[in-house]
């Protein structure tokens, strides 16, 4: 079996009829290379005598270990997911081409299942995958976007209740 590198797909045979098909390969986690990363570092502290910077650091590092496990369940399972439905996409609309014209309408209604089940899990990853792409071209702009807009939502959830009166009362 070969991978392709546009989907990370796997080339085999159907066992029932033996048409060429293409499996989705699961995405890898984001999330699992910084994790491992931090386990490294956490590892790699040593211990002399005053244990209070050590103590320290291992405090720091496992608060940063749990933020990354709940980014592992939570976003991380939600990318592979979208990537997985992203993979069965591309590999429908190839075959899209090829065949009866009941077999396309076939493809064609697979596609919108699939692009159906792939919006919830694209729309979880959306504004981090937004965030990350402002993050990497802009870093300081970024820093200070994502902290007016935090502000911001931070301000409308104080004063939810004064707007909603306000929006009631036109």
């Amino acid at each position: 079996m070969e991978a392709r590198a546009q989907d990370g797909g796997v080339d085999t045979n159907c066992p029932h009829c033996a048409a060429p098909l293409t499996v989705p390969r699961i995405p890898p986690n984001p999330y699992l290379r910084p994790i491992k990363n931090i386990v490294r570092q956490m590892k790699a502290v040593p211990f002399p005598f005053p244990y209070l910077p050590q103590l320290i650091q291992l405090a720091v590092l496992t608060s940063v270990l749990a933020l990354f496990a709940v980014l592992f369940v939570t976003i991380g399972v939600a990318t592979q997911a979208a990537g997985v439905f992203r993979g069965l996409i591309l590999d429908t609309k190839k075959h899209l081409r090829e065949g009866s014209t009941v077999e396309r309408s076939a493809q064609a209604i697979s596609i919108g299942i699939y692009s159906l089940l792939f919006l919830p899990f694209w729309m979880i990853q959306l504004p981090f995958s937004l965030i990350g792409s402002f993050w990497s071209s802009r870093r300081l702009s970024a820093l200070l976007t994502v902290a007016l807009l935090l502000s911001i939502a931070y301000v409308v959830t104080l004063y939810s209740q004064h707007l909603i009166r306000f929006w009631h009362s036109l």
